[in-house]
């Protein structure tokens, strides 16, 4: 079985130089994407004395295949920008739930901010922001040493965890760590992961079978633990697959006769098999 993922587009375009002052727009197909990019050159035009190199510019689109139209578009002093995400983690899952009171009927959305990591403090700590939910990367050596720096995440209300909640450690540079945390934590955009649970040597093996498998009655898609090790990805309460946080990272679709069929791919973290399982199960859905 070959894994899928679901692909969105995200539009839209900066001054060279600076950051996007206006809406970044996620996008479900290259058609809607077309039509945005468009709107964002046009309205751009608007607003300069010389529209020579815009027209330019959108009679080349206007040539360009729909596939053709991902990447940047350098026209005066602006650059426009289509960007493939695979397994987009925006707020807004209309387009997959079809909770259209919550839609605007083409399932456009409005980009997530992409995290950006601030400037160290005195103690050379850097904070970013995903979700709501704050991190911090920091040197575990207590000063800026190859290899030691770490992820952790922030409480709520910005004290200090009794302990820490590393995503990662052991990373070799400060930007490598912040990079390798934002990609590991994307799914925790559509997912929720429970805490991991584990056995309790004092139960007898009747007890510890019988508390093996996770029980899930929360709406939505959830991931939850076995005391056995492995992660079960939930939808609405009902098991849709399984995977294997080893080396490698496998895991299996779950057919409707209740059956686990291996479900090939390649992940650098569980967290992204899970999201992958997911994404496998809208795209398969009739």
């Amino acid at each position: 079985m070959n894994a899928t993922s679901r692909t969105r587009y995200h539009v839209g375009m900066n001054e060279i130089g600076l950051d996007p002052e206006y809406r970044i727009e996620c996008l479900p197909d290259l058609e809607g994407a077309r039509a945005w990019l468009t709107a964002d050159i046009e309205n751009t035009a608007e607003d300069v004395e010389d529209d020579t190199e815009f027209d330019a510019l959108l009679a080349k689109l206007y040539e360009t295949p729909d596939a053709g139209i991902v990447g940047e578009w350098t026209c005066d002093a602006f650059t426009f920008w289509v960007r493939a995400v695979e397994d987009c983690a925006c707020p807004c899952d209309c387009a997959e739930t079809d909770r259209a009171d919550e839609c605007n009927g083409t399932h456009g959305r409005e980009a997530a901010p992409e995290p950006k990591l601030a400037d160290p403090d005195e103690q050379g700590r850097s904070a970013f922001q995903m979700r709501g939910t704050e991190y911090r990367v920091f040197n575990t050596a207590g000063k800026p040493l190859d290899g030691y720096w770490a992820v952790e995440r922030v409480a709520a209300d910005g004290s200090p965890l009794q302990f820490p909640e590393f995503v990662f450690h052991g990373q070799q540079t400060r930007e490598g760590a912040f990079e390798r945390a934002v990609e590991k934590l994307h799914p925790y955009g559509v997912i929720t992961f429970l805490p991991q649970r584990y056995r309790t040597i004092t139960m007898d093996q009747d007890d510890q079978d019988a508390d093996e498998y996770p029980e899930v009655t929360r709406d939505g898609w959830v991931c939850a633990w076995s005391t056995a090790g492995y992660v079960v990805v939930f939808e609405d309460g009902t098991e849709r697959g399984i995977v294997w946080p080893g080396r490698p990272i496998e895991a299996h679709i779950t057919g409707k006769d209740g059956r686990w069929v291996e479900f090939d791919g390649e992940w650098k973290f569980w967290e992204q098999a899970a999201a992958a399982v997911r994404a496998h199960v809208i795209d398969n859905r009739a």
